[in-house]
């Protein structure tokens, strides 16, 4: 498993961290919003660094940007040996370690997350990609970066929605693995409120389950699984909504609702749990917008890259800390629950 640091007020010491693992010069490849607002945090120190910046945005997360970038490095005359650090959230992570991993049959990754999901979930594990039309990072790989570094103070400068995008997938790891963490989920004010002692503790309980499951099951073979709780809706609905009317944390919290009430119609939950409260108090979505469409979401699931023999398989709660892994549920049924989250 990677190396996972957090620190805060690592992000002035990347320099002195790469030249650690050998290397003087670099690619940062980052988005234009995370450039502007963090650059200046670590831009001296480095013999060479090369910037490759996109727009913000899941929209962005393309093969013709990925190709685009791979010109980028041509002309910058990367070798095998020049590292990539991806510089942003889990667009950046997602699309520059497809590049890294793509390019030249593979480059030194370092990931320096700059968003609360990235630093929590996407950062970690080694998932790269992009997306299609048809669907969520349908083309990708496992391409485990070489370490990690993670500066909590970066996130006092986040937008409020941001943080409450990330705040999807720290309540998603404590109902798959921590009754610990989802408590704290119920108890902890907003994003805007916490202080760098509880940003710091947060990030690291909500990594540390992640970094767990992956180090057990690092290529989705078994339990990794459980980690695509909320996401089967989830990227479906990301995917009808053209990846630009709902944030993949805003689509995860529907999509973990969504599995809540399959659990309940499965019989699998112990008793109802406070989760649409929890998202309610970290500014998440618990009913859809107008204007989805269940044959766009049907299509976005008949493509999803979770299936297995055909079958669409679903993560379901049992209750804080514990799931299931349940193939094969009708899609009338998913249909059903689709059409509840449109009517709440």
């Amino acid at each position: 498993m990677h190396p996972y640091l957090v620190e805060p007020g690592l992000l002035a010491r990347v320099p002195q961290l790469l030249r650690e693992q050998g290397f003087e010069r670099a690619v940062l490849i980052t988005d234009q919003d995370v450039y502007r607002a963090q650059f200046g945090a670590f831009k001296d120190g480095f013999e060479r660094l090369d910037v490759v910046g996109i727009e913000a945005g899941e929209s962005q997360k393309t093969l013709d940007n990925a190709q685009w970038m791979y010109g980028c490095l041509a002309r910058l005359e990367v070798d095998r040996q020049t590292p990539v650090l991806v510089f942003g959230g889990g667009v950046i992570g997602d699309l520059g370690g497809f590049v890294a991993a793509t390019y030249l049959r593979g480059l030194p990754l370092f990931g320096i997350p700059t968003s609360l999901l990235a630093m929590v979930d996407s950062s970690i594990g080694g998932k790269v990609g992009v997306d299609l039309p048809q669907g969520k990072n349908l083309v990708g790989a496992f391409y485990p970066p070489r370490a990690v570094w993670v500066d909590p103070e970066v996130l006092s400068t986040l937008p409020e929605k941001e943080g409450s995008n990330g705040m999807a997938e720290v309540i998603k790891h404590g109902l798959i693995a921590s009754s610990e963490l989802f408590e704290l989920c119920r108890q902890l004010p907003p994003f805007p409120e916490w202080s760098l002692e509880q940003r710091t503790e947060l990030v690291r309980r909500a990594a540390q389950v992640k970094l767990e499951i992956v180090a057990r099951d690092p290529r989705e073979l078994g339990e990794r699984a459980f980690l695509n709780l909320g996401h089967t809706l989830g990227h479906a609905l990301e995917t009808a909504g053209d990846y630009t009317r709902l944030s993949h944390g805003q689509a995860v919290a529907l999509g973990m609702l969504a599995a809540h009430e399959l659990a309940r119609r499965q019989k699998l939950l112990d008793k109802p749990l406070p989760l649409k409260q929890t998202l309610e108090r970290h500014g998440l979505p618990t009913k859809l917008e107008k204007g989805f469409e269940w044959t766009r979401v049907e299509a976005a699931l008949a493509q999803d890259k979770k299936r297995l023999n055909g079958k669409l398989r679903f993560v379901l709660p049992v209750r804080p800390g514990l799931v299931e892994l349940v193939s094969g549920v009708p899609l009338e049924q998913v249909r059903e629950v689709f059409e509840k989250l449109c009517a709440s």
